[in-house]
């Protein structure tokens, strides 16, 4: 009715997963605990909406902090299915949002539980594909359904040539 809004808005943001194998029954099966976390940077510069109405707001800086453990099976074929368990938590700063002058809600996202299966097909060193569901339960609910593929560009030293998960370069 108003029309459409057009802002600016300057995000950034680093992050950084690691993990660790631990191999069972010679490399068949995989145990694989895990810790994500990430940092961004959000600005959207104030500005007047389509209505006329001012809207200021400051940066939000957002942590986020995800352990994990994924159970992997490496089968002969190069076929490695999966089963996946994280614990989520966002952490955000004070962020203020105004209005015409009156504040608005303050943003967040509970903690949540995210697990699922997934499918992975290695094919030579360089290709890696793959598809996965995950439930989200708490702070965010619902399933989220992904797919990729990697290719691996340069040659691998012996040392990396034992077949990897998806999680691991």
């Amino acid at each position: 009715m108003y029309g459409t809004d057009n802002f600016t808005m300057l995000t950034a943001g680093i992050a950084s997963k690691t993990g660790y194998n631990w191999e069972l029954a010679q490399g068949k099966f995989i145990i694989q605990p895990s810790l994500y976390l990430g940092y961004v940077f959000v600005n959207t510069f104030d500005y007047t909406n389509s209505a006329g109405v001012r809207i200021d707001s400051d940066p939000l800086h957002a942590l986020q902090i995800m352990p994990g453990v994924t159970f992997i099976c490496n089968l002969k074929n190069g076929w490695q299915p999966y089963a996946s368990v994280n614990m989520v938590w966002n952490a955000m700063d004070n962020t203020h949002f105004n209005s015409n002058g009156a504040a608005l809600p303050q943003l967040s996202v509970k903690p949540y539980v995210q697990y699922g299966v997934g499918l992975q097909k290695r094919c030579g060193e360089n290709f890696t594909g793959f598809l996965q569901a995950m439930i989200r339960n708490g702070g965010r609910n619902g399933i989220a359904l992904s797919a990729g593929f990697r290719w691996a560009i340069g040659k691998k030293n012996e040392h990396n040539k034992k077949a990897k998960t998806r999680f691991q370069d």
